[in-house]
């Protein structure tokens, strides 16, 4: 499965809450949409939630096109040990 033009059209047509980015990856017989840490820290509760409703509507939404979809959280910050790991080398 492809990420097909009816797919991105849909994706599109779906609202965003706030500043929310997310990035679709095409696996070939998969698709996953992939979502960031260093944004999601930085949200309330309440957008969070929002941030969650959307998710799930934009994996229902392929879905009914067909795709096998996955969500994929991006942890994209350092934690203490990683920085520390990186000090020692």
């Amino acid at each position: 499965m492809t990420y097909t033009r009816n797919m991105q059209q849909a994706f599109r047509s779906i609202k965003v809450p706030h500043d929310f980015n997310v990035d679709i990856v095409d696996y070939g017989k998969f698709l996953t949409v992939q979502f960031y840490e260093s944004q999601w820290r930085h949200y309330t509760d309440a957008e969070r939630f929002k941030c969650i409703q959307y998710l799930d509507k934009v994996k229902k939404t392929l879905e009914s096109l067909g795709a096998v979809v996955a969500l994929d959280p991006i942890l994209d910050l350092e934690t203490p040990d990683d920085r520390a790991r990186r000090r020692r080398k």
